[in-house]
Protein backbone atom coordinates (compact mmCIF):
# COMPACT_ATOMS: atom_id res chain seq x y z
CA UNK A 1 0.00 0.00 0.00
CA UNK A 2 3.06 2.42 0.94
CA UNK A 3 4.12 1.59 -2.46
CA UNK A 4 1.17 2.47 -4.50
CA UNK A 5 0.96 5.29 -2.41
CA UNK A 6 4.22 6.54 -3.57
CA UNK A 7 3.56 5.98 -7.48
CA UNK A 8 0.65 8.23 -6.92
CA UNK A 9 2.59 10.99 -5.04
CA UNK A 10 5.35 10.87 -7.86
CA UNK A 11 2.29 10.78 -10.62
CA UNK A 12 1.23 13.83 -8.89
CA UNK A 13 4.52 15.59 -8.40
CA UNK A 14 5.47 14.99 -12.34
CA UNK A 15 1.98 16.33 -13.03
CA UNK A 16 2.83 19.73 -11.41
CA UNK A 17 6.36 19.76 -12.96
CA UNK A 18 4.70 19.52 -16.58
CA UNK A 19 2.26 21.69 -15.74
CA UNK A 20 4.34 24.30 -14.82
CA UNK A 21 6.64 24.13 -18.00
CA UNK A 22 3.81 24.40 -20.40
CA UNK A 23 2.71 27.66 -18.48
CA UNK A 24 6.03 28.82 -18.66
CA UNK A 25 6.10 28.17 -23.12
CA UNK A 26 2.56 29.68 -23.21
CA UNK A 27 3.00 32.57 -21.38
CA UNK A 28 3.45 34.51 -24.25
CA UNK A 29 0.07 33.62 -26.28
CA UNK A 30 -3.00 35.48 -26.11
CA UNK A 31 -5.48 34.77 -22.83
CA UNK A 32 -7.70 32.04 -25.45
CA UNK A 33 -4.16 30.17 -26.55
CA UNK A 34 -3.33 30.06 -22.60
CA UNK A 35 -6.65 28.07 -21.88
CA UNK A 36 -6.38 25.72 -24.35
CA UNK A 37 -2.95 24.71 -23.59
CA UNK A 38 -3.78 24.13 -19.87
CA UNK A 39 -6.62 22.25 -21.41
CA UNK A 40 -4.47 20.12 -23.42
CA UNK A 41 -2.30 19.82 -20.20
CA UNK A 42 -5.14 18.14 -18.20
CA UNK A 43 -5.30 15.60 -20.69
CA UNK A 44 -2.14 14.53 -21.09
CA UNK A 45 -0.86 14.58 -17.41
CA UNK A 46 -1.60 11.58 -15.28
CA UNK A 47 -4.12 12.03 -12.50
CA UNK A 48 -4.32 10.35 -8.82
CA UNK A 49 -8.49 9.35 -10.12
CA UNK A 50 -5.73 7.31 -13.11
CA UNK A 51 -5.26 4.58 -10.38
CA UNK A 52 -7.46 2.81 -8.49
CA UNK A 53 -7.88 -0.20 -6.10
CA UNK A 54 -8.19 -2.84 -8.79
CA UNK A 55 -5.78 -6.04 -9.28
CA UNK A 56 -4.25 -4.03 -12.08
CA UNK A 57 -3.14 -1.49 -9.83
CA UNK A 58 -1.34 -3.91 -7.51
CA UNK A 59 0.22 -5.68 -9.90
CA UNK A 60 1.02 -2.15 -11.63
CA UNK A 61 2.74 -0.90 -7.73
CA UNK A 62 4.58 -4.35 -8.12
CA UNK A 63 6.08 -3.38 -11.11
CA UNK A 64 6.79 0.40 -10.46
CA UNK A 65 8.36 -1.47 -6.73
CA UNK A 66 10.60 -4.05 -8.46
CA UNK A 67 11.96 -1.40 -10.95
CA UNK A 68 15.04 0.00 -10.07
CA UNK A 69 14.72 2.86 -12.94
CA UNK A 70 12.40 6.04 -11.85
CA UNK A 71 9.04 6.12 -14.09
CA UNK A 72 9.31 7.46 -17.11
CA UNK A 73 6.88 10.13 -18.09
CA UNK A 74 6.29 11.11 -22.02
CA UNK A 75 4.64 14.35 -22.54
CA UNK A 76 3.79 15.20 -25.91
CA UNK A 77 3.44 18.96 -26.48
CA UNK A 78 1.85 20.95 -29.39
CA UNK A 79 3.26 23.65 -30.41
CA UNK A 80 0.97 25.93 -32.40
CA UNK A 81 2.65 28.26 -35.07
CA UNK A 82 1.15 31.50 -35.52
CA UNK A 83 1.44 33.05 -38.77
CA UNK A 84 1.19 36.88 -39.50
CA UNK A 85 0.28 37.53 -43.40
CA UNK A 86 2.00 41.04 -44.24
CA UNK A 87 -0.19 42.82 -47.26
CA UNK A 88 1.89 45.18 -48.83
CA UNK A 89 -0.63 47.54 -50.13
CA UNK A 90 -0.28 48.41 -53.56
CA UNK A 91 0.86 52.31 -54.82
CA UNK A 92 -1.96 53.63 -55.93
CA UNK A 93 -0.49 57.34 -56.39
CA UNK A 94 0.40 57.84 -60.33
CA UNK A 95 3.76 57.87 -61.40
CA UNK A 96 3.60 61.00 -63.38
CA UNK A 97 7.39 61.71 -65.46
CA UNK A 98 8.63 65.13 -65.84
CA UNK A 99 7.79 66.36 -68.92
CA UNK A 100 11.60 66.74 -70.60
CA UNK A 101 12.10 70.24 -72.34
CA UNK A 102 13.22 69.97 -75.89
CA UNK A 103 15.64 72.45 -76.51
CA UNK A 104 14.59 74.26 -79.93
CA UNK A 105 16.78 73.85 -82.74
CA UNK A 106 19.43 76.03 -83.24
CA UNK A 107 19.79 79.10 -85.63
CA UNK A 108 21.21 78.49 -88.67
CA UNK A 109 24.79 80.05 -88.43
CA UNK A 110 24.86 83.48 -90.29
CA UNK A 111 26.36 84.10 -93.28
CA UNK A 112 29.63 85.51 -93.23
CA UNK A 113 29.84 89.48 -93.12
CA UNK A 114 30.79 91.29 -95.85
CA UNK A 115 33.73 92.92 -96.87
CA UNK A 116 33.84 95.95 -94.61
CA UNK A 117 33.54 99.47 -96.73
CA UNK A 118 33.74 103.02 -95.80
CA UNK A 119 31.28 105.34 -96.38
CA UNK A 120 28.92 104.37 -99.05
CA UNK A 121 31.09 102.09 -100.70
CA UNK A 122 28.27 99.50 -103.26
CA UNK A 123 29.72 98.93 -105.75
CA UNK A 124 33.45 98.23 -104.48
CA UNK A 125 35.24 94.55 -106.38
CA UNK A 126 33.99 92.20 -103.54
CA UNK A 127 36.21 89.47 -102.33
CA UNK A 128 37.26 86.79 -104.45
CA UNK A 129 39.32 83.48 -104.64
CA UNK A 130 42.89 84.67 -103.84
CA UNK A 131 45.95 84.70 -105.90
CA UNK A 132 49.49 84.33 -105.79
CA UNK A 133 52.18 87.34 -105.81
CA UNK A 134 53.03 86.71 -109.43
CA UNK A 135 49.74 88.46 -110.02
CA UNK A 136 51.72 91.38 -109.61
CA UNK A 137 54.10 91.08 -112.66
CA UNK A 138 51.37 91.46 -114.77
CA UNK A 139 50.47 95.34 -112.67
CA UNK A 140 51.56 98.95 -112.81
CA UNK A 141 50.78 100.89 -110.01
CA UNK A 142 50.57 104.69 -110.56
CA UNK A 143 50.16 107.57 -107.31
CA UNK A 144 51.91 109.05 -104.34
CA UNK A 145 54.35 108.11 -101.63
CA UNK A 146 51.90 104.85 -100.41
CA UNK A 147 52.03 103.40 -103.61
CA UNK A 148 56.00 104.56 -103.66
CA UNK A 149 56.14 102.45 -100.93
CA UNK A 150 54.99 99.41 -102.20
CA UNK A 151 58.58 98.97 -104.10
CA UNK A 152 60.06 100.07 -101.00
CA UNK A 153 59.04 97.59 -99.02
CA UNK A 154 59.72 95.21 -101.51
CA UNK A 155 56.10 94.15 -102.08
CA UNK A 156 56.13 94.64 -105.92
CA UNK A 157 59.23 95.15 -108.32
CA UNK A 158 60.55 98.82 -108.81
CA UNK A 159 59.80 98.51 -112.67
CA UNK A 160 55.93 98.28 -111.97
CA UNK A 161 56.08 101.16 -109.85
CA UNK A 162 55.54 104.86 -111.51
CA UNK A 163 55.13 107.22 -108.04
CA UNK A 164 56.38 110.53 -106.88
CA UNK A 165 56.72 111.42 -102.83
CA UNK A 166 54.08 114.25 -102.27
CA UNK A 167 52.31 114.20 -105.57
CA UNK A 168 49.01 115.96 -106.02
CA UNK A 169 46.18 115.31 -108.83
CA UNK A 170 46.94 118.81 -110.06
CA UNK A 171 50.29 117.64 -111.34
CA UNK A 172 49.68 114.11 -112.15
CA UNK A 173 49.90 114.52 -116.20
CA UNK A 174 53.41 116.26 -115.21
CA UNK A 175 54.67 113.81 -113.15
CA UNK A 176 53.52 110.15 -114.46
CA UNK A 177 54.60 109.42 -118.17
CA UNK A 178 51.96 107.38 -119.61
CA UNK A 179 54.33 106.08 -122.49
CA UNK A 180 56.18 104.23 -119.25
CA UNK A 181 53.73 102.81 -118.47
CA UNK A 182 52.71 101.65 -121.81
CA UNK A 183 56.00 100.22 -122.40
CA UNK A 184 55.41 97.55 -119.69
CA UNK A 185 52.19 96.52 -121.40
CA UNK A 186 50.79 95.81 -117.78
CA UNK A 187 47.26 93.69 -117.95
CA UNK A 188 45.67 95.34 -114.51
CA UNK A 189 46.70 99.13 -113.41
CA UNK A 190 46.22 100.72 -110.00
CA UNK A 191 46.28 104.11 -109.10
CA UNK A 192 45.76 105.81 -105.56
CA UNK A 193 45.52 109.66 -105.67
CA UNK A 194 44.40 112.00 -103.18
CA UNK A 195 46.27 111.84 -99.91
CA UNK A 196 48.15 115.38 -101.13
CA UNK A 197 45.27 117.80 -101.92
CA UNK A 198 42.56 116.11 -99.88
CA UNK A 199 42.46 118.80 -97.11
CA UNK A 200 42.94 121.91 -99.36
CA UNK A 201 41.82 120.90 -102.80
CA UNK A 202 37.54 120.97 -103.67
CA UNK A 203 36.72 117.58 -104.13
CA UNK A 204 34.97 118.15 -107.66
CA UNK A 205 38.48 119.82 -109.12
CA UNK A 206 40.22 116.52 -107.90
CA UNK A 207 37.45 114.39 -109.60
CA UNK A 208 38.16 116.26 -112.71
CA UNK A 209 41.52 116.08 -112.63
CA UNK A 210 41.68 112.17 -112.10
CA UNK A 211 39.40 111.28 -114.54
CA UNK A 212 40.61 112.74 -117.46
CA UNK A 213 44.06 111.19 -116.77
CA UNK A 214 42.04 107.62 -116.78
CA UNK A 215 40.97 108.72 -119.31
CA UNK A 216 43.54 109.23 -121.47
CA UNK A 217 45.34 106.42 -119.86
CA UNK A 218 42.90 104.09 -120.88
CA UNK A 219 42.75 105.27 -124.46
CA UNK A 220 46.63 104.08 -124.52
CA UNK A 221 45.89 101.14 -123.04
CA UNK A 222 42.87 100.08 -123.93
CA UNK A 223 42.87 96.09 -122.85
CA UNK A 224 44.34 97.00 -119.64
CA UNK A 225 41.82 96.78 -116.33
CA UNK A 226 41.79 99.76 -114.13
CA UNK A 227 41.74 99.75 -110.52
CA UNK A 228 40.77 102.84 -108.23
CA UNK A 229 42.34 102.25 -104.77
CA UNK A 230 40.61 104.52 -102.03
CA UNK A 231 43.29 106.59 -100.14
CA UNK A 232 44.09 105.19 -96.74
CA UNK A 233 43.22 106.67 -93.57
CA UNK A 234 45.10 108.67 -91.27
CA UNK A 235 46.01 108.11 -86.94
CA UNK A 236 43.96 110.02 -84.91
CA UNK A 237 47.14 111.94 -83.67
CA UNK A 238 47.51 113.65 -86.90
CA UNK A 239 43.57 114.44 -86.73
CA UNK A 240 44.27 116.83 -84.33
CA UNK A 241 47.28 118.22 -85.70
CA UNK A 242 47.09 121.27 -87.84
CA UNK A 243 49.56 120.32 -89.96
CA UNK A 244 49.10 122.51 -93.77
CA UNK A 245 45.84 121.71 -92.87
CA UNK A 246 43.63 119.64 -90.38
CA UNK A 247 43.33 116.46 -91.99
CA UNK A 248 40.12 114.58 -90.86
CA UNK A 249 39.05 111.18 -91.46
CA UNK A 250 35.70 111.84 -92.23
CA UNK A 251 36.78 114.58 -95.42
CA UNK A 252 38.96 111.24 -96.48
CA UNK A 253 35.58 109.32 -96.60
CA UNK A 254 34.08 111.49 -98.43
CA UNK A 255 36.77 111.80 -101.42
CA UNK A 256 36.61 108.38 -101.19
CA UNK A 257 32.76 108.21 -102.02
CA UNK A 258 33.68 110.62 -104.64
CA UNK A 259 35.95 107.82 -106.05
CA UNK A 260 33.50 105.52 -105.92
CA UNK A 261 31.36 107.35 -107.85
CA UNK A 262 33.95 108.30 -110.49
CA UNK A 263 34.65 104.62 -110.94
CA UNK A 264 31.41 103.29 -111.96
CA UNK A 265 30.63 106.06 -113.71
CA UNK A 266 33.47 105.10 -116.28
CA UNK A 267 32.78 101.22 -116.11
CA UNK A 268 36.35 101.15 -113.38
CA UNK A 269 36.86 98.97 -110.59
CA UNK A 270 37.03 100.23 -107.36
CA UNK A 271 38.89 98.68 -104.28
CA UNK A 272 37.87 99.48 -100.46
CA UNK A 273 41.37 99.58 -99.52
CA UNK A 274 40.70 101.72 -96.53
CA UNK A 275 38.32 99.95 -95.12
CA UNK A 276 40.85 96.87 -95.05
CA UNK A 277 43.39 98.35 -92.82
CA UNK A 278 41.33 100.97 -90.59
CA UNK A 279 41.57 100.07 -86.81
CA UNK A 280 38.70 99.64 -84.39
CA UNK A 281 38.11 103.96 -84.24
CA UNK A 282 38.13 104.17 -88.03
CA UNK A 283 41.71 105.54 -88.00
CA UNK A 284 45.32 104.44 -88.79
CA UNK A 285 47.51 102.12 -86.66
CA UNK A 286 51.40 102.34 -86.19
CA UNK A 287 52.31 104.72 -88.38
CA UNK A 288 55.14 107.58 -87.36
CA UNK A 289 53.93 110.54 -88.71
CA UNK A 290 50.19 109.46 -88.61
CA UNK A 291 49.80 109.30 -92.92
CA UNK A 292 52.09 106.56 -93.91
CA UNK A 293 51.27 103.02 -93.17
CA UNK A 294 53.66 100.85 -91.79
CA UNK A 295 54.72 97.55 -93.20
CA UNK A 296 52.05 95.40 -91.61
CA UNK A 297 49.21 97.48 -93.29
CA UNK A 298 51.53 97.42 -96.30
CA UNK A 299 51.39 93.59 -96.09
CA UNK A 300 47.19 93.80 -95.66
CA UNK A 301 47.15 96.21 -98.38
CA UNK A 302 49.11 93.23 -100.61
CA UNK A 303 46.80 90.53 -99.15
CA UNK A 304 43.40 92.64 -100.09
CA UNK A 305 44.50 93.37 -103.44
CA UNK A 306 45.17 89.87 -104.08
CA UNK A 307 41.81 88.59 -103.12
CA UNK A 308 39.39 91.30 -104.61
CA UNK A 309 40.08 90.51 -108.16
CA UNK A 310 37.61 91.25 -110.58
CA UNK A 311 36.06 89.20 -112.67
Amino acid sequence: MAAALAVVFAGSYMSCVVQRELDTKTYELSEDKKEVAQNSTQHVCVTSSSYNTSADLKQTSLSVAESTSPPQTTVVSSVTSVTTDVTTAPVTEPVTLSSVAVPPPEPPAPPAPPVPQSGNQQGAVPQSAAVGSEYFNDCAFLGDSHIKGMSGYGIVSNSRVFAENGLSLAHINEKISIDSIKAINPKHIYIMMGTNGVTWMKFSDMIDYYKNFVSTLKQSIPDADIYILSIPPVSSDRESRNDNGKMLNSDIDGYNAELLKMALDNGWHYLDVNSAIKDENGCLSGSTDGVHMPISTYNTFKDYILTHIAD
